[in-house]
């Protein structure tokens, strides 16, 4: 069930918490790729480490559609403080790159946005269909990684992310899965509590 549309005063108070969280982790990644030692140096370097703070960030969202409009403002904000931050430093920032990332949050933010609020509050496919959006990103990443850049990064940290991209991805199914068993086990006790249900019956 979607949440109540919230007041403009807390909207904005939402939409500042997002961006200057993103914008703060975006920092971050440009600061730690010249300290981190080079087994987990791709952890600020890759696609899924910005995925994680935008799904986490669009998670809490009331709707899908503020699922997603809330994982593009997080990405965009990743990619100004990210690069706010390497300009600051004395790096060059290419128009390109920009360019492409920022495409990017505007393409797969929604998929990712949706997926986060869908992975919580949907039901039936759709709730699965939204916990395997982080988790399919995560392994996806870390193939590509493995295929492609294991001479010049640690395979290591591929091959971890993509065990907790499956790790994740179970783990979110199997949330849904336990929360229905466990409603189905109170409703049982709560019936037998009942003086009509039959097993009471016999033994009174």
């Amino acid at each position: 069930m979607a949440e109540p549309t919230p007041s403009p005063a807390r909207s904005v108070a939402r939409v500042a918490t997002v961006l200057v969280v993103a914008g703060l982790a975006g920092a971050a990644t440009s600061l730690l790729q010249t300290v981190l030692p080079a087994a987990v140096a791709s952890f600020a370097n890759s696609a899924g480490s910005w995925c994680l703070v935008a799904w986490l960030l669009a998670r809490p969202a009331g709707s899908a559609p503020r699922g997603a409009a809330v994982a593009v403002l997080a990405l965009v904000a990743l990619v100004a403080g990210y690069y706010a931050v390497a300009h600051l430093r004395g790096f060059s920032v290419s128009p390109g790159s920009v360019g492409f990332w920022l495409v990017a949050a505007a393409t797969v933010g929604p998929v990712l946005g949706v997926g986060a609020v869908w992975s919580r509050r949907a039901r039936g496919w759709r709730r699965v269909l939204g916990a395997l959006v982080l988790p399919g990103l995560l392994v996806a990443e870390a193939a590509y990684g493995l295929a492609l850049l294991r001479a010049s990064t640690s395979t290591g940290y591929w091959a971890t992310e993509g065990l907790v991209g499956v790790g994740l991805g179970v783990a979110l199914v199997a949330e849904r899965t336990t929360a229905r068993a466990r409603r189905r086990v109170a409703a049982v006790f709560a019936e037998s509590d009942n003086p009509g249900w039959p097993g009471t019956r016999r033994l009174r």
